[in-house]
């Protein structure tokens, strides 16, 4: 299981996203029902531009979606989650 710690949570239109730092290092995969936190989230991902204080990119940070918008509350800043368990198998996989 991969860890992240969450470091923003905000809305946009209908949807709500969690912004998380990867916490442990390597790939991850996200199955065709992914949990973050115990949360559904959409199979979808996001790198946004993030900038460390040296000026390099930081690619340890993702946005994710949630599946429902009203889930958002289920999760804080500063709360350190996990990505869920390996795909079962079947189950299509997307590797980041």
């Amino acid at each position: 299981m991969t860890r992240f710690c969450v470091e923003a949570l905000f809305r946009r239109s209908r949807d709500a996203y969690v912004l998380v730092r990867q916490i442990d290092p390597g790939d991850f995969a996200l199955a065709d029902n992914p949990l973050l936190g115990g949360v559904p989230i959409r199979r979808w991902l996001s790198q946004p531009r993030k900038i460390k204080p040296d000026g390099s990119p930081d690619f340890s940070v993702f946005a994710f979606v949630f599946a429902s918008g009203s889930d958002a509350d289920r999760l804080h800043v500063g709360d350190v989650v996990e990505l869920g368990d390996e795909p079962a198998s079947g189950d299509q996989v997307m590797k980041v």
